[in-house]
């Protein structure tokens, strides 16, 4: 039961740095589409710096697409898991309960493993 539980933290855990990341990244790009927003301020916007500047923000913008779309996917999984992670919690620890119960009043002391093991 306890192993279950961990793989399930685990992949939480995985999902919730991977989403660190994405979220690290659109932050970057976002301060860089800023940047070139104030520093557009700052120019003037001759057609010597126009088309290299359309270019680069427009590349920028592209990457901040991919960075969101990827979030997206990501967090279509990750929140319905969030939802349902303190009702898991709950769950694990009663049947922790239970399952302790059971080994004390029925006096269970094989494992699983050793059950099957034994049947092979």
């Amino acid at each position: 039961m306890c192993e279950y539980h961990s793989k399930f933290n685990e992949f939480m855990s995985e999902l919730n740095a991977q989403r660190g990341v994405l979220s690290k990244e659109l932050s970057r790009l976002d301060k860089f589409v800023s940047k070139m927003y104030h520093d557009l301020e700052g120019i003037d916007p001759g057609e010597e710096y126009a088309v290299s500047y359309v270019t680069q923000l427009h590349d920028t913008l592209k990457k901040r697409r991919v960075v969101k779309d990827e979030m997206a996917r990501l967090d279509a999984v990750l929140n319905p898991l969030r939802n349902v992670t303190g009702e898991i919690e709950t769950s694990v620890n009663y049947r922790k309960k239970v399952s302790k119960r059971w080994k004390r009043d029925f006096k269970m002391t094989l494992t699983l493993e050793e059950v099957i093991t034994a049947s092979n």
